[in-house]
């Protein structure tokens, strides 16, 4: 079983190289078609390893599986993700259960940061049991001080985790290909995709900057610069030169108009670098997807479009 992680800036069309794979009679989509944003977003896995090997210090790495485990509690009681149904409640006990296995020294504590930034209530708590009551240190229950687990280990367990994820949709098949989308860091896909195993590819997919623009607009998004086209400009420039350019032979990079207008040649070198059959049933949808391409056309003036070219020239 082979795990595909795919990637983009946003509005790149990570999601319709994803579509297509999942369309495939011998791949899936364990979250349907959502994103896997466990790995990625802030207080997520990605922290979790950056604060217990890469920044360690025993109140990053406290704070790091305090923050961890209140993300994985809100995914699951979010309204957006149990409309869609993409996490089971199960996904708590089993959050429980590897944090367990990745903590090799647990003790009570309340650090300063801590009693900082917690509620006065709290606080007033803290300093009766301390001060009051004299409890000691081991009976008041404030923050969890732990030290992880060697960095290998850490890997293992992490791996485990994220397929018992996988596992809670029922109609996970152990002998079908993984595809998710967002499941790394788009700038840093290596480092931020290592705890799916060795049998993994990751694809990076980039986008004519006109496109990724034109969808921001019309998504009205909160999180891109879709509404001011020089701050957009600068945005892509600088975005764009964060990207870890190594080559690596795990890497595949696809541009999103290549791909979809050579379709039958670029998915037959797709499949090659993933070591996949061509001839392989697929449902996914080429004339919709087309008409998708320049669809800019339509949304963007002249102007906007000529002062993207001449600014962006060498993205396009």
């Amino acid at each position: 079983m082979k795990s595909v992680i795919v990637l983009g800036s946003g509005n790149s069309g990570a999601g319709a190289i994803k579509d297509y794979l999942m369309s495939r009679e011998d791949f899936q989509s364990p979250l349907g078609d959502q994103e896997f944003r466990i790995i990625n977003d802030p207080d997520g896995i990605n922290d979790l390893y950056i604060n217990f090997y890469k920044n360690f210090s025993i109140n990053n790495a406290a704070n790091a599986v305090h923050n961890f485990f209140l993300f994985i509690n809100n995914c699951y009681h979010s309204r957006l993700n149990k409309k869609k149904n993409m996490y089971s409640k199960k996904i708590i006990p089993l959050t429980k259960k590897y944090l367990s296995k990745i903590i090799k020294i647990e003790y009570n504590g309340a650090p300063r940061f801590y009693l900082d930034k917690i509620d006065n209530l709290k606080k007033i708590n803290f300093y009766f049991s301390r001060f009051i009551l004299k409890k000691n240190a081991k009976k008041i229950k404030l923050l969890k001080m732990i030290i992880p687990i060697d960095e290998k280990d850490f890997l293992y367990y992490t791996e485990k985790y994220i397929f018992e994820i996988f596992k809670l949709n029922k109609k996970f098949d152990v002998k079908r290909n993984i595809v998710v989308e967002q499941g790394g860091n788009f700038w840093s896909p290596i480092s931020s995709t290592n705890f799916y195993g060795n049998n993994k590819k990751v694809i990076i997919v980039s986008r004519d900057p006109k496109a990724i623009f034109s969808g921001m607009r019309n998504r009205n998004s909160l999180s891109y610069p879709g509404n001011d086209i020089k701050v957009f400009v600068k945005w892509y420039k600088n975005i764009m030169s964060k990207i870890d350019k190594k080559q690596h032979k795990k890497v595949i990079k696809i541009k999103y108009e290549k791909f979809f207008k050579n379709f039958e040649t670029e998915s037959r070198k797709l499949c090659k670098l993933l070591g996949i059959k061509n001839n392989i049933n697929h449902k996914f949808n080429l004339e919709k997807t087309s008409k998708n391409l320049y669809k800019y056309k339509n949304y963007l003036t002249k102007e906007e479009i000529n002062y993207i070219n001449k600014n962006l020239s060498k993205f396009i």
